[in-house]
Formats: structure tokens, sequence, C-alpha cells
């Protein structure tokens, strides 16, 4: 596994291409402005939430897009992974909210079983946008992939998870400002980074020798 190209390659994408900063300007915008609101109602707040995870998930899957191209250092269209998102965007919303309530029940639970839920999934976006896979086909994909490198997964996952916690919460002791500027950055890195691991895997899986 390259572990320099999956975790240091990403930002190499975003400083040669801008367009990686476009996609999460909309649910970085969202999150701004419900911050800036004093005393925001309980129904303004779960609206708010709301269309940030719904734009988050769009723009992601807009970016695991543009990530095959950046991998593949050539350059990215915008317009061609919009048009790509918005043909995959409801299946992937649809196995985004699968995988939500198995987490949610994983967490009532003991909370591992959560965490278990999050990583074995870790790459289902990527093949529902990339693999063109159904709901429970990206999944299972997904799930396979992770059993045969489960620590690595872990890993990455436990990495990108605390990387993002610790920067989001640093950035809102500074300002709202700060805190747009931390997702603009954050969400790009983090899906190319999942999007390269993928790569990786099914490039070593390839070019893996026959048992």
């Amino acid at each position: 596994m390259d572990v320099p190209r999956i975790l240091i390659h990403p930002l190499k994408c975003i400083l040669k291409d801008p367009g990686y900063l476009i996609p999460p300007l909309l649910p970085a915008l969202v999150g701004v402005l419900s911050s800036m609101k004093a005393h925001p109602s309980r129904e303004a707040l779960y609206i708010s939430i709301s269309a940030q995870m719904v734009l988050g998930l769009f723009s992601s899957t807009i970016l695991t897009h543009m990530a095959q191209k950046g991998y593949q250092e050539e350059p990215t269209s915008l317009v061609a992974s919009l048009s790509r998102a918005t043909v995959r965007f409801p299946t992937a919303l649809a196995a985004s909210l699968l995988i939500a309530g198995a987490a949610l029940a994983g967490f009532a639970l003991l909370v591992v079983p959560g965490i278990l839920v999050l990583v074995f999934t870790f790459f289902t976006l990527q093949e529902v946008v990339l693999a063109g896979k159904g709901i429970g086909e990206s999944i299972r994909g997904s799930v396979a992939m992770v059993k045969g490198n489960f620590l690595f997964t872990l890993s990455l996952f436990l990495y990108l998870t605390s990387l993002t916690m610790l920067l989001e919460a640093l950035a809102a002791t500074v300002s709202p400002f700060a805190s747009f500027v931390v997702v603009m950055v954050i969400s790009p890195y983090v899906t190319l980074a999942i999007t390269f691991c993928y790569l990786e895997m099914k490039k070593e899986a390839a070019t893996a020798p026959p048992p």
C-alpha cells in the first residue's frame, strides 16, 4: 500500500487544482450562516444540520469522481463530475441513510458495533460512484475490501476522523470564518484520501498473483 500517495498526494492535488475546493463551498456556507445566528430555533437547527449533511454528501459524491482523475494525475472536470454525481447521488443517499441507521443502532448498543459498521462501509460511496453499483452491491463490495485490509482501513478511518474532529473543534473556538476554511479544506482532503486508498486497494487486487 502506497501510504504517502494516500495521505500526501491529496494535499498536492488540492494545492495544484483549486477546483477541489468548489464542491464543499455550499455545505460550508450553510454551516457558517447557521453558526452566525445567535439563538436559532430547534426546527431551524434541524433543517440546517440536515441540509449540511445532504449537501455534504453531494459534495463528496462530486469529489469522489474528481479524485479518480487526481489519482491518475489527469485534469479534473467539474462539469463531468457534477454530471456523474447527479446520476449517482440518489443511490449514494439511500446507501448513506441505510448505513447511518445501522451505525446508530450499533452505537446505541455498545458503541463498538457502530464503529465497525462505519469501518466496513468505508468505501461504499466509491463503489457507488466509481464502480456504478447499486445500494446492496456497493455495501457488500466495501465490506469485502475492508475484510482483506481491515487494520489499514481502521487506521485510516481513525486518523481521518480524529483529524477532522480536532481541526473543526479548534476552528470553532476561533471564528465562523475559521470553521468555513477548515471545512473547505478538510472535506476534499478526506474524500480524496479515502478514494485514493480505494483505488490503491483495487490496483493491488488487480495485480496480485492468483492463489
